[in-house]
């Protein structure tokens, strides 16, 4: 008859050997003497002393598991691309008029539209609150930040100062093409008031509005492009968004004050061809203070108006989608 204490130690070993991550197979005790080494020892094999049982200690599998960190840079690698989505969406909006100066944004409705959860979303809504461009107020959500008037005022200085260096850098190191194309963007401007001034329209709207806009921003980014300064790009695209959120493009554009901007630009490229950095700066920046003026304008006009959201955005102007672009694109 078996004793009970000898089961107990039996089963007690096997929990033993288990712990250690070793595997018991179990062999008869008759057949121990075949195992051996010749020297009366046990090779690969351990005997069992209370049982006279022979274990084959054979190593337990090891388990390739991914280290959980690989699992995590993926899921944070799909979730800020997912933001730079979010983000570029929301700038896109700004860009357009989609979003105004003072308009809440919906989380929630963004990520629908999207097609995302609301994660990617707030980590793009905080990137452009850090840039400025967004406030996020207590118990209430978050609103595209509405400017003061000085804060226009700022903008368009820095854009002299930017502009101001660009195109005297660029007026020394243009090439002759270059010079062909800035002067091609003149006569583009130049076509579309042309076409405005036939309507017979008070303002400027429609399809010359957007040639007109789109060849006024290729003219400033191909000679902030000119100047090789990517640093000069950066911070024009920073301020134009900023001119958009704030409405001070939507500053009425009559028949006077569009043909006056042509000929500020006219008069840049006239100096640029001319090799005179001086000239070009003046004008450039004489163009910039008319800018100013009616964007500031603009501005006072509509103090204490609430701005309503414009219900079919207009279309970026393919100068803008470009600027965009190249603002995006890794640095050369």
């Amino acid at each position: 008859m078996v004793d009970p204490a000898q089961i107990a130690h039996f089963w007690g070993n096997i929990g033993h050997f288990r712990q250690w991550g070793q595997w018991g197979q179990w062999k008869h005790p008759a057949r121990a003497d075949r195992l051996g080494d010749g020297n009366g020892g046990l090779t690969g094999f351990q005997q069992n002393r209370y049982t006279g049982c022979v274990i084959e200690n054979t190593p337990r599998p090891k388990r390739r598991l991914q280290p959980p960190a690989a699992s995590g840079k993926k899921a944070t690698g799909a979730t800020s691309k997912l933001a730079q989505l979010a983000y570029e969406h929301l700038q896109e909006q700004l860009w357009s008029g989609g979003l105004t100066a003072g308009e809440k944004i919906s989380e929630a409705r963004l990520a629908a539209g999207l097609g995302m959860s609301r994660t990617p979303v707030r980590e793009a809504i905080r990137r452009m609150e850090s840039e400025g461009v967004v406030t996020q107020v207590a118990s209430s959500g978050t609103y595209v930040t509405a400017p003061e008037r000085s804060e226009i005022v700022e903008a368009y200085e820095v854009r002299m100062a930017i502009e101001g260096f660009a195109v005297r850098k660029a007026t020394r190191r243009m090439k002759p093409a270059q010079v062909i194309e800035l002067q091609k963007l003149c006569d583009q401007m130049r076509e579309a008031i042309r076409d405005f001034r036939q309507s017979k329209e008070p303002m400027m709207t429609g399809e010359p509005l957007r040639r007109y806009l789109n060849a006024d921003l290729g003219f400033h980014v191909l000679l902030l492009k000119a100047a090789d300064n990517r640093r000069a790009l950066t911070i024009f695209g920073d301020v134009n968004l900023r001119s958009a959120i704030f409405g001070c493009r939507s500053h009425q554009r009559d028949l006077h004050h569009v043909a006056w901007v042509w000929l500020q630009h006219a008069r840049v490229a006239r100096a640029v061809r001319r090799r005179d950095p001086d000239a070009a700066q003046r004008w450039l920046e004489g163009h910039m203070r008319t800018s100013m003026d009616a964007a500031l304008e603009a501005y006072d006009a509509r103090r204490g108006k609430r701005l309503e959201p414009v219900e079919n955005p207009p279309p970026l102007t393919e100068a803008m989608t470009a600027l965009i672009a190249e603002l995006r694109g890794p640095v050369q």
